[in-house]
């Protein structure tokens, strides 16, 4: 990108901002937690904000060090990054909502792609994945070894009357990893 995804602008505020904002309504105030690089500079957030261990050193990491900030604190936590800025807090919902009693995370698979960074996490797992780091893992598709993870697909999702009026497309999964391609998410949103 150029610069760090989280110091992005998006309609005026960071690009952290926007995602805190926009998971904190999707789970109706509850805590967020922003993982950051090690001393990664962030504007003021109302989240906790915890370091990564080791910076760059993958999203499993990242997700772990956030289970175990929330612990205590919540029961189930929803994971993004913040390079998904058309994330609507319906799909936050729904996501959560398609969490049944029996699943230890539910992945939505949208375009024919797992999306492993816009799913819910029992924060219960941090042990799970503290081993499956000590086991040398690396990637959150490591996770369904020692875990029950549901996958949903695009039907399961726009099932639900909220998301299929606020996001019929599911665009909240269409990521940007280019300035070219936020420049074009950023064009085809409206400031709010």
């Amino acid at each position: 990108m150029g610069e760090p995804k989280a110091l992005l602008d998006w309609h005026g505020q960071t690009a952290v901002e926007h995602a805190v904002a926009v998971v904190h309504e999707g789970i109706g105030g509850g805590p967020v937690c922003v993982v950051r690089a090690p001393g990664q500079k962030l504007p003021p957030l109302d989240a906790i904000v915890v370091d990564d261990a080791v910076a760059h050193d993958g999203p499993l990491v990242a997700l772990h060090a956030g289970l175990v900030a929330l612990t205590g604190e919540a029961d189930v936590a929803f994971a993004c990054g913040v390079d998904t800025p058309l994330l609507d807090p319906a799909f936050v919902r729904a996501v959560l909502r398609a969490l049944h009693k029996g699943d230890d995370a539910v992945v939505p698979i949208v375009g024919g792609r797992s999306q492993p960074l816009l799913a819910a996490y029992r924060v219960r797992l941090a042990p799970r994945l503290n081993a499956l780091l000590d086991d040398g893992a690396f990637g959150l598709r490591d996770i369904p070894r020692t875990s029950a993870v549901r996958q949903v697909g695009e039907w399961e999702l726009i099932s639900d009357a909220e998301l299929d009026a606020a996001d019929p497309r599911l665009s909240s999964a269409e990521n940007a990893n280019t300035p070219e391609e936020w420049a074009a998410l950023l064009a085809r949103s409206t400031p709010g």
